[in-house]
């Protein structure tokens, strides 16, 4: 009995892909890289619930909706993540966003001394039309509010834009100082 040439080079194609497998796994793996330990890391931490505030469509106050964020053993990690899914948008019909198109958060700092957080902004903060007084109020409400209620330690909010302190977002609201999150619900 003749074994068939194709199946003879299928053999012997798939014996050596077997071999160079264990060899990579077993001598030529290159260890974790720290970043993707840390995600590993966050990963085992599991999620927390957030409630995040966004404008209601009625301009007659809020609206709260849940979310998931990962948790994390870092308070700014967990602070730009529900900073993140703010300038996400609402999901509920019932809410407007309030941020200026293309706003995206930079970064964000705590400060644990001075339980203060610092949050960086990039220019579309300040340079897109929110709709006025009204608007910036809600904008700023919502991010306060939603900070007061996920993160009761953090005592202050510094707005930052572009790594720098600004007067105001749309010309309505002193921005120079710290807010007061609890100040805002």
């Amino acid at each position: 009995m003749k074994i068939p040439r194709g199946l003879v080079f299928t053999v012997f194609v798939v014996m050596i892909a077997l071999a160079a497998l264990f060899v990579w796994k077993t001598f030529l793996r290159h260890p974790v890289s720290e970043e993707a330990q840390d995600m590993e890391e966050l990963e085992e931490q599991g999620t927390r619930s957030v409630t995040l505030f966004f404008g209601d469509r009625n301009a007659q106050g809020f609206v709260a909706e849940r979310r998931s964020i990962v948790a994390s053993l870092h308070r700014d990690d967990e602070v730009q993540a529900v900073v993140g899914e703010l300038l996400r948008g609402p999901n509920s019909r019932r809410a407007v966003r309030t941020w200026p198109k293309g706003t995206r958060l930079r970064g964000a700092f705590y400060d644990e001394d001075l339980h203060l957080v610092y949050l960086d902004f990039n220019s579309a903060l300040v340079s897109g039309d929110t709709g006025g007084s009204a608007m910036e109020t809600m904008t700023l409400g919502a991010l306060l509010r939603t900070i007061a209620i996920d993160f009761p330690e953090v005592a202050a909010v510094q707005i930052l834009v572009d790594g720098l302190e600004v007067e105001t977002l749309q010309g309505h609201i002193d921005c120079t100082k710290p807010f007061r999150p609890r100040d805002w619900l």
